[in-house]
């Protein structure tokens, strides 16, 4: 497989469904809780965010599961 360039990104076309794959929430958290996001993000070298939303993403799929 040949390695991209900048060339083959400048003719990527955007993704029209992108804007319906992800929806942004505010969500209020304790202060004690957003702390231990904090900490495994640094442990990972990520936003604590990012944290959040996959803890939230499993947790859907088991709630999904158990349906």
């Amino acid at each position: 497989m040949r390695e991209l360039t900048a060339d083959d990104f400048r003719k990527a076309k955007r993704n029209p469904f992108f804007e319906k794959l992800n929806r942004r929430v505010e969500v209020g958290v304790r202060h004690e809780n957003y702390s231990i996001y904090e900490e495994l993000a640094k442990q990972k070298g990520v936003k604590p965010e990012t944290i959040m939303q996959q803890c939230l993403n499993e947790y859907a799929k088991i709630l999904k599961e158990h349906d």
